[in-house]
């Protein structure tokens, strides 16, 4: 079932808004529609651009993260997963550009989600946004040297870190929310730089909201659950920002090698089951595809052969990340707190931002325990797996314990070292130069997790683990 993506892009419903973006999905006789919440203003800000060939794809990002979120892969789909998504009129500026690159955009775009994608572009004449009066001057560019993608999760704050440790002028840091959370661990971060008045001066942020708008159009459906094109929109906001810098501004995506590289824990997560938001492969393929259409802004993930707990260990400031840690956010399902030990009481108290049972929460207490950090698990987890109170590792109806049953069962069935290059190969990784370096980073994983469960597991995960 192939779902048909048409835009419709209509005058900005207020002054000082972007386009009013209204994404059509087209369902046998059915139509489904949704919009688009853009702000545009602390983008445009500092770019004050809407021409360029970077402004064309920082548009193409949004829309293909909102088509992305829009198309419910149980309903659009061939096996219970892949999509078939046409897109008819994407609209941009420089068509030529996009339409000679659109075969590589379409494998890049399919390799990232999981999906086959086929997008058209169009003629698009321009943004009719205009900006406020009173927007704000940020002065001269040249000031910055770099820019970093910074979540609010452990990785960014790292690679935040680092980098205002060793830079010699002022960091740009890209932040995206949309449902209000990512914003609050953003905020919260950087509040304690202030108050702490960590690296005064050396970095600025642009916070921009963008993701599927509220209103009511047409007929309802459910909405896809998964954000594996967010990637690719931080990255059209960044590359945005670098190129209005200079046309060889560089921008960091910091992302631990395990978490990069994503290799499926079972056979049937293999491929493009597999997350991908920041494989290397992708980024590969985006970078050759920026090159070809004009946009020379290098990419770079300095962490790509790390782990988490190696990010950790290596930190330029130590103790800075460590007054910092619990105010970043791993958790995938943080959303999820029904299904939590803590009760709501001790949640609130506490601001508990992590599940403790999605992998990114086990992969982030298996770091933190390689640093002596993994401490007062109850203050900063909804649930403790080694001392399940709902949890209940046993129970194999229980989908909370799905993520740590099977990499339980991955530990005890440890793989070679070449078996783990055949699953890589099998996952994406073209680089062939540093496979044998990337199996090394999932051998080392396995070894800190198994070091953590040695340490704080019961016998009865212990067992399970194979220990």
């Amino acid at each position: 079932m192939v779902a048909r993506i048409e835009i419709e892009l209509c005058n900005p419903l207020k002054r000082e808004k972007f386009d009013d973006i209204i994404i059509h999905l087209h369902k046998d006789n059915e139509l489904y529609s949704t919009n688009i919440n853009f702000d545009f203003n602390p983008l445009y800000s500092f770019a004050r651009d809407k021409e360029s060939i970077a402004f064309d794809f920082l548009l193409f990002s949004i829309m293909i993260y909102n088509i992305d979120r829009f198309v419910n892969r149980n309903i659009f789909s061939l096996e219970g997963w892949t999509r078939e998504i046409e897109v008819t009129n994407m609209p941009v500026i420089h068509t030529n550009e996009f339409q000679n690159v659109k075969s590589k955009l379409d494998d890049a775009i399919s390799f990232l989600t999981g999906d086959n994608w086929n997008i058209n572009f169009c003629e698009y004449e321009g943004a009719r946004y205009n900006a406020k009066s009173d927007i704000k001057d940020w002065g001269d560019l040249s000031v910055y040297d770099e820019v970093c993608l910074f979540s609010g999760g452990l990785d960014s704050l790292i690679g935040a870190i680092n980098k205002l440790e060793n830079g010699q002028s002022k960091l740009l840091l890209i932040s995206h929310k949309e449902s209000g959370r990512e914003g609050t661990d953003q905020n919260d971060i950087l509040t304690l730089f202030n108050q702490l008045h960590f690296y005064d001066n050396k970095y600025d942020q642009i916070q921009t909201s963008v993701g599927i708008g509220k209103k009511v159009i047409d007929n309802k459906i459910e909405k896809e659950a998964t954000f594996r094109s967010r990637s690719l929109l931080f990255i059209g906001m960044g590359i945005y920002a670098a190129y209005r810098i200079g046309r060889n501004i560089q921008l960091i995506i910091p992302e631990n090698g395990t978490i990069a590289l994503n290799i499926p824990l079972m056979s049937s997560r293999r491929s493009a089951c597999s997350t991908r938001t920041t494989h290397p492969t992708f980024l590969s393929l985006l970078q050759n595809i920026l090159t070809e259409i004009g946009i020379f802004n290098p990419m770079y993930n300095p962490y790509d052969l790390k782990t988490k707990g190696e990010m950790v260990d290596k930190s330029q400031n130590s103790i800075v990340l460590q007054q910092l840690i619990h105010a970043s956010c791993s958790c995938a399902k943080r959303g999820h707190n029904f299904y939590w030990d803590a009760n709501s009481q001790t949640i609130i108290q506490n601001n508990i931002r992590h599940c403790g049972m999605c992998l990114p929460c086990i992969y982030r207490r298996v770091s933190l325990h390689m640093n002596n950090l993994d401490q007062n698990v109850n203050l900063h987890y909804g649930t403790d797996i080694f001392n399940g109170i709902k949890y209940d590792i046993n129970n194999k109806e229980q989908k909370s314990t799905r993520d740590f049953r099977t990499l339980l069962e991955f530990i005890k069935n440890r793989p070679t070292i070449e078996r783990i290059e055949k699953e890589l190969l099998i996952n994406g990784v073209r680089d062939i130069s540093k496979l044998h370096e990337y199996a090394l980073v999932i051998d080392r994983t396995i070894d800190q997790i198994i070091d953590w469960i040695r340490a704080s597991g019961n016998h009865v995960i212990k067992r399970k683990a194979g220990i």
